[in-house]
């Protein structure tokens, strides 16, 4: 006995020691904020994924930590009905959804439920998510783990995250060398006595992720948020919340609702009621009118961003015309060992503020303005806060457009009217039948299918044209289609790869009720094997396949496709 006591001292002794030399300091409480923002967490998951409290347990930890407003973004399809805003101990809670896509994971708020399963390419569901009228966003950006880094830089997304505490730990696992996961180990030693400071501790980011949304905000707006990841459940055996069965409940919903949020300025106060107060915020979201504070560094933050000239004023979020002289005025409650800075994009136009107000003259130029404010000790580092962008050009300027399709040089019907040429492929527990009906216009091929139930291989039902020669003369597609309702299809091209393998290469095609022509760059489809060529190589193309799966389509679902026009070009 008298052995373990001595044990036990030492041990005690020993992370005593260890959590003095490695607790982070306290982070500084702040008079009240008298800008009028609204308190809230965005990228929250519940039980109804892999969070490990229900949504009425998490709104009570959100009101503990003093929100107004969180919004759940449980993974799905987008499928789901969303819930009605509503109210929980006095939480105004948001239903949105996290989508897993082939190029990293995509927040979608304000969308009603998708007619189809939203996933497949980045690309595919930055499109349907507009198409439905919702707002994304892109999830922890940055993260090291290649499933959840984002990839489709040229995709229209509406926001970004620029800090995410799932990404911040990641990154300090990836690194070489003992002293990381030492400082990992301390973090779960320190986290009983500081959990909020400790978070905070962990958090990080790609230095280079700035510059890109610099690069992007250049061209077109591009809101900045902050994402606390939260779903107080750490799984032991895996790098993914709920991949395990077992898991710790850290960091709990409430240190993490202290440790950052995002502070809304809104058109009017939160009334009471939800519906009406859901949409103040999501309005605010909408336009970028907000900025994100880490709290666990102090709280809580007040940052106002204006910009006046001869047309008006502007917030954060607006697009100002050019109309003479800019002034930007600053205010923020930053202690004055903090350093505020104003950016245009990646570059410094005024740095080294410690005062709480300031204003700077700037050129009526296009630019993109945007504030910082750091702690002096942590100039390299994240900021403490952060503002959206305020955008000088003119208001509703458009982005890139594509370009109309020139009209074909060549053309090679793949329909005449007739079903010679095309065939029917699925899986045996999937029904497929192919018919000729008319259309107004003619003749349309009428593919019927039912998908199977069964998990694994994934179910499909294909219907595809041989092309004999392949299509080392065109270098596009031609297809006009409608649906019986709206639904994506998988457009493919096949062709012959080493020994006797088929390899493929797709392109993922929204296909409405009304009948739509669609024109698919062969330059846009994609390898469906990553290990295979990035490009198709069109004289070894055999057949060209339009595929149901359950990328798009509910798995025991059926439904009709009809083509009426199909072309090489």
């Amino acid at each position: 006995m008298k052995r373990f006591l001595i044990l036990t001292a030492a041990l005690g002794a020993a992370v005593a020691v260890l959590v003095g030399l490695t607790i982070q300091p306290r982070r500084k409480v702040l008079g009240a904020a008298t800008d009028g923002t609204i308190a809230g967490v965005m990228h929250v998951h519940t039980n109804r994924s892999d969070g490990s409290s229900t949504p009425d347990e998490v709104a009570a930890a959100a009101a503990r930590a003093g929100l107004q407003f969180i919004v759940f973004t449980d993974h799905g399809d987008g499928t789901r009905t969303p819930d009605p805003p509503r109210y929980r101990s006095g939480v105004l809670c948001l239903d949105g959804v996290e989508i897993s896509t082939t190029g990293g994971h995509y927040i979608a708020l304000d969308m009603p439920a998708a007619p189809y399963p939203l996933g497949g390419e980045a690309r595919d569901v930055v499109d349907d998510v507009r198409r439905l009228g919702g707002f994304g966003i892109v999830a922890h950006p940055d993260s090291p783990k290649p499933e959840l880094q984002w990839r489709d830089w040229d995709a229209p997304f509406d926001a970004i995250e620029m800090v995410n505490p799932d990404t911040g730990w990641r990154l300090q696992a990836a690194q070489p060398g003992w002293r990381p996961r030492l400082r990992l180990f301390a973090a779960l030693v320190d986290y009983p006595f500081r959990p909020v400071e400790t978070i905070t501790g962990l958090l990080a980011s790609d230095p280079a992720l700035p510059a890109r949304w610099a690069s992007l905000a250049a061209r077109r707006r591009v809101v900045t948020t902050a994402g606390a990841d939260a779903h107080a459940r750490l799984a032991l055996r895996s790098a993914d919340p709920g991949d395990s069965a077992l898991a710790l409940p850290l960091p709990g919903y409430e240190p993490a609702f202290h440790a950052l949020s995002v502070r809304v300025h809104a058109e009017r106060p939160l009334s009471g009621e939800a519906a009406r107060d859901a949409q103040t915020i999501v309005q605010a979201i909408r336009g970028g009118h907000l900025h994100t504070v880490i709290d666990g560094i102090a709280t809580p933050g007040l940052l106002d961003l204006t910009a006046t000239h001869p047309g008006g004023v502007g917030r954060e979020g607006d697009e100002l015309e050019p109309r003479g002289p800019v002034t930007l005025h600053v205010r923020t409650n930053a202690p004055p060992s903090f350093t505020t800075a104003v950016w245009n994009g990646a570059g410094l136009v005024s740095g080294g503020h410690h005062e709480p107000e300031f204003a700077v003259a700037v050129p009526p130029e296009p630019a993109v303005f945007w504030v910082d404010v750091r702690p002096s000790s942590a100039a390299a580092g994240l900021p403490w806060m952060r503002s959206n962008a305020i955008y000088l050009r003119r208001p509703g300027a458009p982005t890139a457009v594509a370009a109309a399709a020139p009209p074909p040089a060549a053309t090679r019907s793949i329909f005449d009217g007739t079903t010679d040429g095309w065939t029917l492929e699925h899986d045996p527990g999937s029904v497929a039948a192919l018919d000729l009906t008319s259309g107004v216009n003619g003749n349309e091929l009428q593919l019927r299918f039912g998908l199977s139930n069964q998990a694994t291989p994934p179910p499909f039902v294909a219907l595809s044209y041989a092309i004999p020669g392949g299509a080392a003369s065109f270098n596009r597609l031609a297809v006009t289609v409608r649906a019986g309702r709206p639904m994506r299809v998988s457009v493919q091209l096949r062709a012959a790869g080493n020994g006797a393998a088929l390899v493929r290469w797709q392109r993922s095609m929204f296909v409405d009720v009304p009948a739509q022509e669609r024109v698919l760059p062969f330059d846009d489809f994609r390898p469906v094997d990553a290990s295979q060529p990035l490009a198709a190589p069109r004289d070894a193309v055999g057949s060209v396949m339009f595929v149901v799966d359950p990328v798009n389509t509910k798995r025991g679902t059926s439904g009709r496709l009809w083509i009426a026009r199909a072309a090489l070009q």
